[in-house]
């Protein structure tokens, strides 16, 4: 199992920005000489790039499944493009891929081999960049993901105002590029292949409300043309004990098959 922390340079954000990809190796019998299938995982608010390689069992996972994950850090943004602030959403979609896959060939750059998931705030921009660029990914795995439109806003002066007006602006955010429902249905609209919908949160999460409002949209579209899947974890909060189990349940929803031989290390 390789693991590999980076820095690269983003001209769309003018800064170094770090990313930690995991490779499994091709010593590893499922691996053998051809691309990897890869999961874009994205931190939450209070995390960053590490976020998931500390408090979960990923890279085990990763080798298990035999897929590559890469885990970036965008700092507060929220994956969007930032009314005040830095374009992390071109830098997702347009330019982090390019410069992954030129550095690291085996990762595909097929649709159907390529996945986002993410947590909390990471939940959000999984959903927000899979729904607004749904011929990047096969699949979206979203834990503790409400949508940011559902949020009443208020300029108060106090600093959670201020940094959504960096992220938003300070008008509604509801039809816009920002609003996962108007992008569910653009999407929609648009034509084209959309990406498969797994969705999940604890029974005592304190954001279980924004969550359910995610899931009626979901369910209410006719025909269910997201495949979209809901999870309600009975007696799990905001945490990683949750998060942690998530994943496990979003491989098995893509139909991953997990290597049952052990991996005996050096």
């Amino acid at each position: 199992m390789a693991l590999i922390e980076t820095h690269v340079f983003s001209e769309v954000l003018g800064m170094e920005m770090e990313v930690n990809v995991i490779l499994p190796q091709e010593k590893q019998p499922y691996s053998g000489d051809g691309k990897l299938p890869v999961l874009w995982l994205l931190h939450g608010g209070s995390g960053d790039h590490t976020a998931w390689l500390r408090m979960s069992s990923i890279e085990r996972y990763a080798l298990e499944y035999g897929i590559a994950v890469i885990s970036p850090g965008v700092h507060h943004s929220c994956y969007v493009d930032m009314t005040h602030g830095g374009k992390y959403f071109s830098y997702m979609t347009e330019e982090l891929p390019a410069v992954l896959r030129h550095m690291f060939p085996r990762l595909s750059s097929k649709r159907e081999d390529n996945y986002i998931s993410g947590l909390s705030n990471g939940g959000y921009g999984c959903l927000k960049l899979g729904l607004a660029r749904p011929d990047l990914y096969a699949a979206i795995g979203a834990f503790s993901a409400g949508d940011k439109s559902d949020i009443a806003f208020e300029n108060d002066g106090s600093k959670r105002a201020y940094d959504r007006i960096l992220l938003f602006g300070e008008g509604d955010i509801k039809e816009t590029k920002n609003d996962l429902k108007h992008l569910g249905r653009e999407a929609i609209k648009n034509g084209g292949e959309l990406p498969r919908v797994y969705h999940a949160c604890g029974s005592l999460d304190p954001w279980l409300d924004l969550n359910e409002k995610v899931k009626e949209f979901f369910i209410a579209l006719e025909g269910n043309p997201y495949h979209y899947q809901y999870h309600l974890a009975e007696g799990y909060d905001h945490t990683w004990d949750f998060w942690d189990m998530e994943i496990i349940r979003f491989f098995k929803y893509l139909g991953l098959e997990r290597n049952k031989e052990k991996y005996i290390g050096i």
